[in-house]
């Protein structure tokens, strides 16, 4: 079927911010109505998810069910909690393109498309698999991002390094020895006449945020203190070079969508995962691990969230 620019999508969210933002990315490359269906499933019903059905109040007929219609072109889905609502949505309105973002862990789910990342398992001929994942970066909000950007970013030196930090993982602890070497490298290895910007997340620890700002006391640099906005995007936005920490996905996702030279550092323990995914990332030009000498220039965009984009495309009109 050939859908208009005015098809209607729906977004199922547990609320989880991550999950969110990716299902947001490719919906927004689609384009058309976008409307997020949020999903909050009690007990007992949540504890059988991915695997159990709905709760008896979300069934699509109850006006104030996330399954209420009018159905959707497309529904886009990630997060366990979302599983069975996806799974529903498919059996009451079979024309609707159901599309999960991750793994879902459930044989059942019957999608007509699954996004996983390179390092996990499933494969299967509805399957599509990527480097990195779908993020809402694009050349257009880049552009805006840089001219928006604060003051304080626009009045630091270029060239401009974006200092992306992540943190500790569920299994995982940014180590303080981790902590230090990274500082190191800043105060020692780090070129003299670049200025530096960082954004820590919610799951940077103390030390290192405090080893970083010891490490760039004697050079410009700005670091974001948490309080406002995030200029985030304007970060990456306005880097010559960007150097992220190796513990997240989704941040190495965002900052291979710029054109901008990647360096990743690994912290001392990060998921082993992650680490088979970086491997090929390294095949890349202008992505390196460090402490290799860090350098400014381009290097194409991954953009692993037009390739998705495009798969459903061509679910949506077959040839």
């Amino acid at each position: 079927m050939v859908v208009a620019s005015g098809m209607r999508l729906w977004i199922f969210s547990d609320g989880k911010a991550g999950d969110e933002n990716q299902c947001l990315s490719v919906a927004e490359r689609l384009g058309g109505s976008i409307e997020i269906r949020r999903v909050a499933p009690k007990a007992p019903w949540v504890w059988m998810m991915p695997h159990g059905p709905i709760p008896p109040g979300d069934r699509p007929s109850n006006p104030a069910s996330p399954l209420h219609g009018p159905f959707p072109d497309v529904a886009i889905a990630s997060g366990r909690r979302t599983v069975a609502y996806l799974r529903k949505l498919k059996q009451v309105s079979p024309t609707t393109l159901t599309v999960f973002l991750k793994d879902p862990r459930s044989a059942s789910l019957n999608a007509d498309l699954v996004w996983v990342p390179f390092h996990d398992k499933r494969r299967d001929a509805k399957t599509i698999v990527t480097l990195t994942g779908p993020t809402r970066l694009t050349s257009a909000r880049l552009r805006e991002a840089r001219i928006k950007a604060p003051q304080t970013l626009l009045h630091l030196p270029t060239p401009r390094i974006a200092l992306i930090l992540g943190g500790d993982t569920a299994k995982e602890k940014f180590g303080e020895k981790a902590s230090r070497r990274l500082a190191h490298y800043l105060a020692h290895d780090l070129p003299p006449d670049m200025s530096v910007m960082v954004t820590p997340s919610r799951r940077t620890p103390t030390h290192l945020t405090t080893a970083v700002r010891k490490a760039l006391q004697n050079r410009p640099h700005w670091i974001w203190d948490e309080t406002g906005d995030n200029p985030y995007f304007s970060m990456l936005g306005l880097a010559d070079a960007i150097i992220t920490t190796a513990d997240s996905h989704s941040m190495l996702s965002d900052v291979l969508a710029t054109q901008a030279p990647v360096y990743i550092f690994e912290p001392d323990a990060y998921p082993k995962k992650l680490k088979r995914t970086i491997h090929q990332l390294l095949q890349h030009p202008f992505v390196q691990l460090l402490p290799a000498p860090l350098e400014t220039g381009t290097r194409p965009a991954i953009d692993s969230t037009e390739l998705i984009a495009d798969e459903i495309r061509a679910l949506l009109n077959p040839t």
